[in-house]
C-alpha cells in the first residue's frame, strides 16, 4: 500500500502540473448544468458558503479541452498567507508563513461522469489543516508556551484531561515543512439516474451548510454513502445516507487509514431543497461517537437588494450530554483519581452575508460555536483544550468575522480575513485572528491562456 500511496501521490501532482491546460475551464460556482460534471457532484445552483477568494476569469471563453472526456479538474491551487492569532488568555498561537496546495478532481469512465474515481490531495498535516508553517516558530512552539498563560482552573482541568486521556495527549500536531497527501480517494456510480453510491474515502456532507458549524473544509471520513435525487417523487432534491469513519484527526493520508472502510462510528441523514432557485434548505442528523447532532441551513438569493447577494443561516443542536468516566490515572507510579467529565448538550449558529462587486468580494458574519464543539473528538483531552474540527479559522466562541478578496490577475487574489470573539468565559485558543495572502488559481490561469501580470 505504501508504494501505491507514492504512486498516486505522484500521478495526482504531475496531473496538476503538466496538464491543467487541456482540463475544462473552471465553471462558475453557482451553476452546475454543464452535462459532462459528474452526476454525484451536480448540486442546486445556489452558492453553499462564502467564495470569496475565487479567481475565475468570468470573461474568458469556455472551453473543451482534449482530455475533458476523461478527467475533470476540479480545483489546482497554491496559497500563501501569514497568519496571526491569540488565546482567550492573549498567549499567541501564531505567528507564522504559512503555505497551501490542493489538487483534486474526477477520473471518469464514462462522457456523463455517471461513474467516476473521485480524488483530492492537499498539503497539510491533518484533518482541519492544509496549511503549513515555513516561516516562523512550529505552532508546537507556540502551544507549549501558551500553557504560562493558563488560569488555576485552566490548569487544573488540563492535567486532569492529560491523566485521564493520555492517547489524546499523544497525538502530535506537527504543522511545519510541506507535505502532500491524498486525503479523498472515492469510487462513484450512478446506474440510474436517481441513485449515486459512493464508497472511499469521502467528503463530508454539509448541504447549506458550512465547515462553521459542521467540519472542516480539510476534513475526511472513510465509508460508504447513497445519494436519492429524485425530487419528482420525494419533493426533495436530494436525500444522502452516509455510514462511514471519522477519526485518525493526524493522518490524513488515506493510504495510512484504509483499514477504517471496515469500521463505523459516524452516521448521517442529509436532505437538501432547492426553492424557485432563490433559497436553499438543508437539514441532516448526524450520529458520531455517542452524540447525536441535529444541523439545519438556509441561503437566500438577494441579489435585487443591491447591498448583498446571499444571506446565510445555519444552525445545530447537539441533543446529548456526553460524560467522560472518572478514572485513576497512574502517574510516575502514584494513582491519581480523576473525577469524571460531562460536556453538556449544546447549540450554535451563524449568520453572514456575502456580496461581490467587480474584482472584489467579501464576507461578513457572527457565529456562536460552544465550548463542548471538540467532543466529536472523542478525546477529553482535546476536547479540554476545545480543539474542534469545524474551520480552524472559527473555531469555538461567539465572534464575528470577514473576508475579502481582491482578483489581482486572471489568476491571482490578495485574499484577508480577520475573527474575534466577543463574549464568553470559556477558553479559547483562537479568540482572535488575523490571515492575509495570495492565492493562485492555476487551473484558470492554464485555462485563461494568459500571463499571470
Amino acid at each position: 500500500m505504501k508504494c501505491i500511496s507514492y504512486l498516486l501521490q505522484a500521478a495526482v501532482v504531475c496531473i496538476g502540473l503538466a496538464i491543467p491546460a487541456v482540463l475544462p475551464a473552471q465553471q462558475p460556482v453557482l451553476v452546475s448544468s454543464n452535462a459532462t460534471t459528474p452526476v454525484a457532484d451536480k448540486t442546486p445552483p445556489l452558492a453553499a458558503g462564502p467564495a470569496v477568494v475565487s479567481t475565475q476569469n468570468s470573461t474568458a471563453a469556455p472551453t473543451k479541452p482534449l482530455f475533458s472526456r476523461w478527467i475533470d479538474l476540479t480545483e489546482m491551487s497554491e496559497s500563501q498567507r501569514y497568519r496571526n492569532s491569540y488565546d482567550e488568555n492573549g498567549a499567541r498561537l501564531f505567528a507564522d508563513g504559512q503555505q497551501r496546495t490542493v489538487v483534486s478532481g474526477h477520473f471518469k469512465f464514462d462522457e456523463q461522469g455517471r461513474y467516476f474515481i473521485g480524488f483530492r490531495a492537499s498539503s497539510g498535516r491533518y484533518f482541519n489543516w492544509s496549511y503549513a508553517d515555513y516561516i516562523g516558530h512550529d505552532y508546537l512552539h507556540y502551544a507549549g508556551l501558551s500553557l504560562n498563560h493558563f488560569t488555576p482552573a485552566e490548569y487544573t482541568a488540563f492535567f486532569n484531561a492529560l491523566y485521564a486521556d493520555p492517547a489524546g495527549s499523544s497525538l502530535h500536531f506537527e504543522a511545519n515543512g510541506w507535505k502532500f497527501y491524498v486525503r479523498d480517494l472515492y469510487v462513484s456510480a450512478t446506474p440510474v439516474k436517481q441513485a449515486t453510491v459512493e464508497f472511499g474515502s469521502i467528503q463530508i456532507e454539509r448541504g447549506y451548510s458550512t465547515e462553521i458549524t459542521t467540519f472542516d473544509d480539510d476534513g475526511y471520513i472513510a465509508g460508504e454513502r447513497i445519494r436519492i435525487h429524485d425530487p419528482k417523487h420525494l419533493g426533495l432534491d436530494e436525500i444522502s445516507f452516509t455510514n462511514a469513519y471519522l477519526g485518525d484527526i493526524t493522518t490524513p493520508n488515506f493510504f495510512d487509514r484504509y483499514d477504517r472502510l471496515t469500521q463505523s462510528n459516524y452516521r448521517q441523514v442529509a436532505a437538501k431543497k432547492l426553492i424557485a432557485k432563490r433559497v436553499g434548505a438543508s437539514a441532516e442528523y448526524n450520529f458520531i461517537n455517542s452524540t447525536h447532532t441535529l444541523r439545519e441551513a438556509v441561503v437566500v438569493k438577494t441579489e435585487e437588494a443591491k447591498v448583498v447577494d446571499d444571506v446565510h443561516f445555519e444552525l445545530y443542536q447537539r441533543l446529548n450530554n456526553l460524560v467522560y468516566p472518572s478514572v485513576n490515572a497512574s502517574v510516575g507510579g502514584k494513582i491519581i483519581p480523576v473525577p469524571a467529565q460531562t460536556v453538556p448538550s449544546a447549540n450554535g449558529f451563524a449568520v453572514f452575508v456575502d456580496k461581490k462587486v467587480g474584482r472584489v468580494s467579501g464576507d461578513l458574519g457572527y457565529d456562536s460555536v460552544d465550548s463542548g464543539y471538540g467532543v466529536y473528538e472523542n478525546s477529553r483531552f482535546l476536547e479540554t483544550l476545545t480543539f474542534s474540527l469545524n474551520g480552524d479559522t472559527y473555531s469555538t466562541g461567539n465572534r464575528f468575522f470577514s473576508h475579502a478578496s481582491v482578483r489581482i490577475a486572471p489568476a491571482v487574489s490578495v485574499f484577508g480575513y480577520y475573527t474575534h470573539v466577543v463574549s464568553g468565559n470559556d477558553y479559547t485558543y483562537n479568540k482572535q485572528g488575523l490571515n492575509a495572502g495570495l492565492k493562485f488559481d492555476l487551473k484558470a490561469l492554464a485555462n485563461s491562456g494568459k500571463r499571470i501580470f
